[in-house]
């Protein structure tokens, strides 16, 4: 089962502390979603009022066509999988993914079978005997995500599901929550501060700051093209560069830009790292001395001072087969496509 989500008008405080600032948006049945942002930024306090843990001080939410601003969870067709797994200790995993159907009144035969075929879902439907305490930290986050699948939801809730876990396994558990997203087709809203993790397995982000939605998209348009300032700041590394805008032209110590469909003033012109090259091609930056060189693997990391301008730092993703040596001149250039303005706010 599955459904759409509708927020309209969501305003919440804490006291005096507004948590929540006037937050509309709409999801698709079907569609998984990433709430991303900072600490503090209201993504955790959103999903709780979906859930129906907080009562939003005014608003609506509504799940498919169904008002539930003020229906308490346990009437919601909502699950929520938190970071702690919560598997009961003293029962096995089959018990574990069917308790809620036992809770809901369903005989022991039946919820069994249809734990085995969550369990099964998740490539554990053979440990189905085994308690908790025998799994890896994986393995109970795949029981978890069965369990809170069981009682097929209309919406499953995520909140940082996999911020227990190690980079590897953390990455393995992206790949596999998208797939079993598509095969049981259940709107999946997902609360991380991981950016990466969030363009592994959404379908749009949404990134919030102080109560609010700053940017939303597709992956690809959050990353490439992010709305605001924030955002480009928040989705990976940034180089900030001053600049005076004046009939479409941008002006700034690394030289002069095309800046079209921008008003005249200031503004503070955004390079990402990974769209500037040193073999010349696009528009040039000018030659910059290198200052410091680490190894990523994928890529290379490079510090540089503008010789043009030595005061003007740049960071730059170089090729992992382009390691220049520190200390050396090299020439810049980077995509025209890739520039980024952002008017100086008020």
């Amino acid at each position: 089962m599955t459904a759409s989500v509708h927020l309209e008008g969501i305003n919440h405080w804490f006291g005096s502390f507004q948590a929540l600032n006037n937050i509309s948006l709409e999801i698709k049945a079907g569609e998984y979603v990433t709430l991303l942002g900072p600490s503090g930024c209201g993504k955790t306090t959103l999903l709780s009022v979906l859930g129906g843990f907080i009562q939003p001080t005014n608003g609506q939410v509504r799940i498919g066509n169904n008002d539930m601003t003020f229906v308490p969870p346990s009437q919601r067709p909502t699950t929520t999988m938190f970071q702690d797994y919560a598997l009961f200790p003293h029962m096995n995993l089959r018990d574990n993914v069917s308790f809620g159907l036992r809770m809901a009144g369903m005989g022991k035969a039946e919820r069994h079978k249809k734990a085995d075929e969550k369990l099964d879902l998740v490539g554990l439907v053979a440990d189905g005997s085994k308690r908790p305490h025998e799994l890896s930290g994986g393995q109970r986050q795949r029981v978890a995500l069965a369990r809170a699948l069981a009682v097929k939801p209309d919406v499953l809730l995520l909140d940082e599901p996999l911020g227990a876990l190690d980079l590897k396994l953390r990455r393995a558990m992206q790949d596999e929550l998208k797939v079993i997203q598509r095969q049981v087709g259940t709107t999946f809203v997902h609360v991380t501060h991981d950016q990466e993790e969030a363009m592994a397995i959404a379908d749009r982000i949404i990134v919030m700051n102080s109560g609010q939605i700053e940017d939303a998209g597709p992956p690809s348009q959050v990353y490439n093209q992010p709305a605001t300032l924030f955002t480009a700041d928040f989705m990976g590394e940034m180089n900030h560069i001053p600049a005076q805008i004046k009939k479409g032209k941008a002006s700034t110590n690394l030289g002069t830009f095309p800046a079209q469909d921008m008003p005249d003033g200031a503004a503070t012109l955004c390079i990402r790292p990974e769209t500037i090259h040193a073999d010349g091609r696009g528009l040039s930056l000018g030659t910059a001395q290198v200052k410091n060189v680490t190894f990523f693997g994928a890529h290379i990391r490079v510090i540089l001072a503008s010789n043009e301008k030595p005061d003007v730092t740049l960071l730059a993703h170089l090729p992992p087969g382009d390691m220049p040596k520190k200390g050396s001149k090299i020439p810049l250039s980077v995509d025209a496509n890739a520039l980024r303005f952002y008017p100086e706010c008020c």
